[in-house]
């Protein structure tokens, strides 16, 4: 072990939800609670804590920040629960500037994770707005109404925006103005982060609950390439679809990693854990998994083989 940090010292804290964001020798992500929520800087080499950055309780009692966190030079951004966007220092820490949606936060709902480029920075409500601000000072450039619930993280590809709604829809927005491109339905729940992968952008439909799906839709967001169910009638509980080495990577509440072919969802393998598949990492050849019974596994996969090697 290298280093640990128990968040608990701090208050009533009790989970690192989002994407750990990795920045020059610092590493940000945030935690949330009941009462209590911090975006934490630790170096990477000592585990050391730079700054933290603490948030008060939403409407619902809960704090902190269960989303990716954005960089965009020497600023960060993230959303905290409750539906408030807030720019750090990303040295110190230090408060530049916030801004809070329409959503009234009188009850509990995840946020979703921004994105920033070209001196603007993406936000979906829980309003169902979609918020452009500026990057240094917050203004509002341009505001969408989706009409329901952001229900996916704001994914930027080209000149494009892409966001998922409550609704069921894909939308597909300029960057520049919030002018509609395309609005395409794909099913109910949707759900976490949109990850591209070749011509197809991948979502989860109905995350952790029975009649899960993997869904690929093309880019252009006009039809769907392919859909993938968990086996074993399970749901798919991974924090994202992963991509590597040409195959699309996703974990189910059965303890079970399974991989499907990016060009056309045929399935490839699969391999079976303890406890609910929740982060999925890759280096080299080694694959790790991380699961909710607090276990880390590593192992490698040799193609052409009929198992993984662990």
């Amino acid at each position: 072990m290298r280093w640990t940090y128990d968040i608990k010292a701090d208050g009533n804290q009790t989970s690192f939800h989002g994407d750990p964001l990795f920045s020059d020798d610092l590493v940000l992500i945030g935690t949330d609670g009941d009462g209590i929520g911090h975006i934490y800087a630790f170096e990477t080499s000592t585990g050391k804590v730079r700054w933290k950055f603490a948030f008060s309780p939403s409407a619902s009692g809960r704090a902190g920040v269960n989303t990716g966190i954005a960089r965009l030079g020497s600023r960060v951004y993230a959303v905290a629960l409750g539906d408030e966007i807030v720019s750090l220092d990303l040295s110190s820490g230090a408060l530049h500037w916030k801004f809070h949606s329409d959503f009234t936060a009188e009850r509990f709902s995840w946020s979703n994770s921004p994105a920033a480029a070209d001196g603007r920075v993406f936000f979906g409500g829980l309003d169902g707005t979609v918020y452009a601000l500026d990057a240094d000072s917050g203004t509002v450039l341009w505001k969408r109404d989706l009409g329901a619930p952001i229900a996916t993280s704001v994914t930027l590809e080209g000149e494009d925006l892409y966001v998922g709604a409550g609704n069921g829809h894909l939308y597909r927005l300029i960057q520049s103005t919030g002018e509609m491109k395309t609005d395409f339905k794909v099913g109910d729940n949707l759900h976490g982060t949109l990850v591209f992968a070749g011509d197809a952008l991948l979502v989860f439909r109905n995350w952790m609950v029975r009649d899960s799906e993997l869904i690929a839709v093309d880019r252009s967001l006009q039809k769907i390439l392919w859909r993938a169910k968990p086996p074993e009638n399970s749901s798919w509980t991974s924090a994202r679809p992963y991509v590597w080495d040409g195959a699309v990577v996703a974990g189910n509440d059965a303890g079970l990693l399974s991989t499907f072919r990016l060009a056309d969802g045929s399935f490839d393998w699969t391999r079976k854990f303890s406890g609910i598949v929740r982060g999925i990492g890759f280096s080299g050849g080694v694959y790790y998994v991380g699961t909710l019974d607090g276990d880390l596994y590593a192992f490698r996969w040799e193609k052409r083989k009929a198992s993984a090697t662990p």
